[in-house]
């Protein structure tokens, strides 16, 4: 069984009903695997939900596993941060937070956004590319 984080590029294109992130995504749901979001990833994506959409996607949430920000992902983002400044990479902190709690998880991220997740060792899958 793989656990898996989303990433909040995923859950757009999800939400926008984008083929093949959306029938991609609604197989891995019917599988044993566990799928998880974030504080991070529920934050970015209902700043983007108008207030009428929200009843229906905290049904959607409600599906999904929670993974909490713990204080040593808190950390592990922090010193990510740092480490990759000192190489002359910018990385935002949401995302260092995504790969921190992926790696305490131990989950793949579902992102498009690859280049956001340099970190070595980071396992990650994009639904637009290829199939889980």
């Amino acid at each position: 069984m793989t656990r898996y984080l989303l990433d909040t590029t995923t859950l757009i294109d999800f939400s926008k009903g984008q083929e093949p992130v959306r029938s991609r995504l609604l197989a891995l749901l019917e599988t044993d695997h566990i799928i998880a979001v974030c504080a991070v990833n529920l934050a970015e994506f209902y700043a983007g939900i108008a207030p009428e959409e929200r009843v229906r996607w905290a049904e959607f949430f409600k599906t999904l596993r929670y993974w909490d920000i713990t204080k040593e992902s808190a950390i592990c983002a922090g010193q990510l941060r740092y480490e990759f400044a000192r190489q002359g990479i910018t990385l935002s902190t949401p995302d260092t937070l995504i790969a921190a709690v992926a790696e305490e998880q131990e989950a793949v991220i579902v992102t498009d956004n690859v280049r956001d997740y340099p970190a070595e060792g980071l396992r990650l899958l994009s639904l637009r590319n290829s199939e889980p």
